[in-house]
């Protein structure tokens, strides 16, 4: 089956509308994209939902795409979503978990574009950062672990919209640099 090319609407479930029925709806694509042989990817935003302008979110999210399958072989098999967080795209590649994950740590370490990206190994199994010894990915906001400033809600949301937005004026309008900008903690 050639990869789709254009994006779905992810369907709706009756009332799915929290980010973990989203989340699980998701889940439920990728394990349909997810071929025998094949390491399954979740290419989606890291920035808060609404941060950016449909055109500029789309933007991002080619440009994103487009890097990961650079890094790795063709994928047999690709689907893009409208989701409420942004367009998620799942790519099934030949190629196993560990290789796979080491391209997305490479996009989402490159430049600006992958810091606004998250690209997970989902199939056959997940690979998380710490499985492979290396450390959380930073916040958009300062060089603490994201999850953690999550958690305890450290950044107003204006804070990492500003920072998202910094990030992909870096991107797309900017010098090729990879130094994060400093931002003052709120």
């Amino acid at each position: 089956m050639p990869p789709s090319r254009d994006p779905v609407p992810l369907p709706s479930w009756g009332s799915a509308h929290t980010l973990l029925a989203w989340r699980d709806l998701l889940d439920a694509e990728c394990r349909k994209v997810h071929r025998a042989g094949c390491t399954t990817i979740a290419v989606s935003p890291r920035s808060p939902a609404g941060a950016f302008t449909p055109s500029q979110a789309w933007r991002l999210h080619h440009a994103a795409v487009g890097r990961l399958r650079s890094l790795l072989v063709p994928s047999r098999e690709r689907r893009t979503y409208r989701t409420p967080l942004g367009p998620v795209t799942v790519l099934a590649v030949p190629v196993e978990a560990h290789r796979a994950k080491s391209g997305c740590l490479r996009l989402e370490e490159r430049d600006a574009v992958g810091e606004l990206t998250d690209a997970d190994v989902v199939l056959p199994v997940q690979l998380r950062r710490w499985e492979l010894g290396l450390p959380p990915r930073p916040c958009l906001v300062c060089d603490a672990p994201a999850k953690r400033c999550i958690a305890l809600r450290r950044h107003s949301r204006q804070s990492v919209v500003v920072a998202a937005h910094l990030r992909f004026a870096r991107a797309f309008d900017g010098p090729p640099d990879t130094a994060r900008p400093s931002l003052p903690m709120p």
